[in-house]
C-alpha cells in the first residue's frame, strides 16, 4: 500500500513544475506603450517594506513581456505586478499548495511535526522492499525454457486471455519487464533522499565525502549591498548573452544568504535541467563577478548526485524523461494492484480451495 501511494502520487506529480508555471503566467499582464518594467531595486524595496526585517530575498524573472514576479522574502512569498508592484497574489497560491499536499504524502505520509519522521522512514523502509520486489520480480520473470517463444510470451501480452488470472498475471508480468528498468533507477535513486549511507556510497564510488552545507556570517541588513541590483541584474543578462545563454528563461536572484554577495540563478529551462542553467556571484560592494558555478564545475561525486536526483523524476531528460517516469509510476499501481489479487488467490483462495477438496 506504501508503494502504492508514492507511485499514485509520483503519477500527480509528473508534470509540477509545468503546472506550476502555467498557473503562474495567468497572472501576465498586457504591458502599456507608457509601461516601465520594476527594476530589481523597486522589487527589494516593495518586500523590505513588508517584511523590513527579513534580509534574505528571492526574486525571479521570467523571461516573458508582461510575466509577473515571483518574490520571497524568508518563508513570505508573493506575485508582484511587473509593472506597478502591486501584490497580484499572497503565498504561493492553491495549486502550489496542492503539489505540496501531494509530495509531503508522497515523502511523509501527510504526517506533521515529530511524526514526519515516521513517515519519511515509512516511506524510505517500503522503497528498499520495493527495490527487493523489483530484482527478485526478475527473477520470477525468466522463462524457465530459454528460447524464442518463451521470451515472446514473456515480453507481450497475449490476444486472449484464459481467465481473469491469467490476465492479472500476465498484466504483472509483462508491464513489470517492460518498466523494470525505469522503476529501478526511480527506486534506486529514492534512496539518497533517505539514507546517509546512500549518499555517502555514492560520493564514496568518486572518492569523496558527502559535503557539508557551508555556514555563513548572518545577515541582518542590507545596507553594505553598494551597488544597485538593477545594475547587477543587468550585468548578469549581458553575462548570459555572452555565454550562450540570451535564450534564458528565467533568473532568480537571490541576496541576504551571504554577506555582501548576489547570486543570479540563469536558467535555459524551468528547473529541471541542471546542464541548462548556471550561478553568476557578484560582490554587492564592488560589482565585480567573484565566482561563475557551472554543473561542470562541482566535484565528480556532486554532478552524480545532481544527476542522480533528477533521474528520479525523470526530469533529467526533459518533457520526455517525465513522461516516462509519469507512465511508469501509473504502471506501477497496476503491478500493485494485479499483485495484490495474485497474492490473494495464491496465499488466501489456493489453499482453502485445497482444504475443502480434501475434506
Amino acid at each position: 500500500m506504501f508503494v502504492f501511494c508514492m507511485a499514485f502520487t509520483g503519477v500527480l506529480l509528473t508534470y509540477e513544475r509545468q503546472i506550476v508555471e502555467l498557473s503562474e503566467m495567468h497572472y501576465r499582464v498586457a504591458p502599456e506603450d507608457s509601461a516601465r518594467r520594476l527594476t530589481t531595486d523597486e522589487v527589494v524595496n516593495v518586500l523590505q517594506q513588508l517584511h523590513p526585517d527579513e534580509p534574505h530575498i528571492y526574486i525571479r524573472w521570467v523571461n516573458k513581456e508582461g510575466a509577473a514576479i515571483p518574490v520571497w522574502a524568508g518563508k513570505n512569498n508573493y506575485l508582484l505586478h511587473p509593472y506597478t508592484g502591486k501584490v497580484l497574489r499572497v503565498g504561493e497560491g492553491a495549486v502550489t499548495e496542492f503539489f505540496h499536499q501531494v509530495t509531503d504524502l508522497h515523502r511523509y505520509l501527510l504526517l506533521t511535526g515529530d511524526s514526519r519522521a515516521i513517515g519519511k522512514n515509512i516511506t524510505a523502509y517500503a522503497n528498499l522492499v520495493f527495490i527487493f520486489l523489483l530484482l527478485s520480480g526478475l527473477y520470477l520473470w525468466l522463462p524457465k525454457r530459454f528460447n524464442r517463444s518463451a521470451f515472446k510470451h514473456a515480453f507481450w501480452l497475449p490476444k486472449r486471455y484464459q481467465n481473469t488470472q491469467h490476465r492479472h498475471r500476465q498484466w504483472h508480468l509483462v508491464f513489470g519487464i517492460w518498466c523494470l528498468p525505469a522503476l529501478f533507477v526511480i527506486a534506486l535513486t529514492a534512496t539518497l533522499f533517505h539514507f546517509t549511507w546512500a549518499n555517502e556510497a555514492l560520493y564514496g564510488a568518486f572518492g569523496e565525502t558527502v559535503p557539508q552545507r557551508e555556514q555563513h556570517e548572518e545577515v541582518t541588513r542590507l545596507d553594505a549591498d553598494v551597488i544597485p541590483y538593477e545594475v547587477l541584474f543587468q550585468r548578469a543578462v549581458h553575462h548570459a548573452k555572452h555565454n550562450q545563454f540570451t535564450d534564458w528563461y528565467s533568473m532568480w536572484l537571490e541576496i541576504g544568504e551571504e554577506l555582501n554577495e548576489a547570486r543570479f540563478y540563469i536558467d535555459k529551462s524551468i528547473g529541471h535541467r541542471q546542464e541548462l542553467a548556471y550561478s553568476l556571484y557578484f560582490d554587492t560592494r564592488s560589482g565585480d563577478i567573484s565566482k561563475v558555478l557551472r554543473k561542470s564545475d562541482w566535484s565528480r561525486g556532486g554532478q552524480a548526485w545532481g544527476t542522480a536526483r533528477f533521474l528520479h523524476t525523470g526530469e533529467y531528460f526533459g518533457v520526455i524523461g517525465q513522461t516516462i517516469a509519469g507512465l511508469v509510476s501509473l504502471i506501477a499501481c497496476i503491478l500493485v494492484y494485479t499483485g495484490m489479487l495474485l497474492a490473494w488467490r495464491r496465499l488466501i483462495i489456493a489453499p482453502k480451495q485445497r482444504k475443502h477438496i480434501s475434506e
